[in-house]
């Protein structure tokens, strides 16, 4: 299960979890605490790119997986109908994200309270709900996936490659040296 298109999902999650670290510093006053402004648009525009591959990647999961999911499997059921609620919380938690960025970016500092709220709103959705059930489907996966469906799943491209790297650069230059600091994080298990 280790194909080149499972590691290269396995190298985006890493670095979207850096950068979900980096807003909540950033939300913290432990990143560029004089003026968070550039680090909360760099972090939520990454946080856009990432998540609308990894939204997609999920639903191209699910659809895989589900064929395997007899009606007689009640376990395996539960777990891809808990898939899609996540989903449908994640994609909720982004728009209202991605709506204070607008704003923020639109009407500058005035929006920035706005803004905190709403990314602290998204981080306890994206901490509570995505990050402590994720790789709840990992044992099917392994079990039912050949190389092929990795790579439907993943649906990596260059043009997608690219931009989750310029957009990582971006809060790099945001928050110079700041993602340094972080302590590091151990691979995530699966995809």
């Amino acid at each position: 299960m280790n194909t080149a298109s499972h590691e290269r999902v396995r190298q985006e999650r890493m670095r979207m979890s850096v950068v979900r670290r980096t807003l909540g510093a950033a939300l913290d006053g432990d990143a560029a605490a004089d003026n968070p402004v550039p680090v909360y648009l760099a972090c939520s525009d990454y946080l856009k790119h990432a998540l609308d591959r990894l939204h997609a990647q999920d639903h191209r999961l699910w659809e895989r997986l589900d064929p395997h999911a007899g009606p007689e499997d009640a376990v395996f059921r539960d777990k891809l109908d808990r898939l899609k609620e996540r989903l449908a919380a994640s994609e909720q938690a982004l728009a209202g994200l991605v709506s204070a960025r607008d704003a923020l970016r639109a009407d500058g500092a005035s929006r920035r309270k706005d803004f905190e709220d709403e990314a602290r709103r998204f981080l306890d959705v994206f901490l509570n709900i995505l990050s402590a059930s994720r790789h709840s489907t990992l044992a099917e996966e392994e079990a039912k996936f050949a190389d092929s469906d990795w790579d439907y799943v993943a649906d990596n491209t260059a043009d997608a490659a690219a931009e989750e790297v310029r957009l990582f650069g971006e809060v790099e230059n945001a928050a110079p040296g700041f993602m340094d600091s972080l302590p590091p994080i151990q691979p995530p298990p699966g995809h």
